[in-house]
């Protein structure tokens, strides 16, 4: 288990039968591909509202509303391009794009493969289809390693986050009725 993390509580699951007969290492690594699975959408969410700004749109989801992942980055990229900002603000959201295009291709391979313990090894092996391959791309992987992939994911949130609201934070009403900075997506 994830070593800086406390154990999960005992739980009951809605559908039983999915999770009889689960042992602490099969909990482990479905709870962290679901951490990865909500760190990386909030990644993606924010990668958004960054393109909305980047792309001058003015209404959110009117243009590239599908788009996730590596599309998105690519998207922003294109725009960072054409945009006004001086170069060390595109540097450093060039930085940030660099490490969510790698988080999204490895959420690809975990999200999107098939996964069955190697009693052997002790390693969860990965099948997954690799595109422009003949073969799909088998890997080993730790269960702690999706833990730390949903966790750069949420630091990856977090510098996009301060990112947009150092270039394009607004205004808005916080929740103890105070202004500040906020990131806002236009709707």
């Amino acid at each position: 288990m994830h070593e800086n993390v406390a154990p999960v509580a005992r739980f009951e699951a809605p559908l039983p039968h999915l999770v009889d007969g689960a042992d602490e290492e099969e909990i482990t690594i479905n709870v962290g591909l679901g951490l990865v699975a909500r760190e990386a959408a909030a990644v993606e969410y924010v990668l958004h509202g960054i393109y909305v700004h980047l792309a001058g749109v003015t209404k959110a989801y009117s243009e590239m509303a599908v788009a996730t992942g590596g599309a998105l980055v690519k998207r922003c990229r294109e725009q960072l391009l054409k945009s006004s900002l001086a170069l060390p603000c595109r540097d450093e959201l060039t930085a940030v794009l660099d490490e969510a295009e790698k988080g999204f291709r490895e959420r690809n391979r975990y999200l999107h493969g098939y996964w069955r313990f190697d009693e052997e090894s002790q390693q969860w092996l990965t099948l997954k289809g690799a595109h422009g391959l003949e073969r799909p791309e088998i890997t080993f992987v730790d269960s702690d390693e999706v833990w730390a992939l949903a966790d750069r994911f949420r630091d990856l949130h977090q510098r996009l986050i301060d990112w947009d609201l150092r270039h394009f934070g607004e205004m808005a009403e916080t929740e103890d009725g105070h202004q500040a900075l906020a990131s806002v997506k236009r709707n």
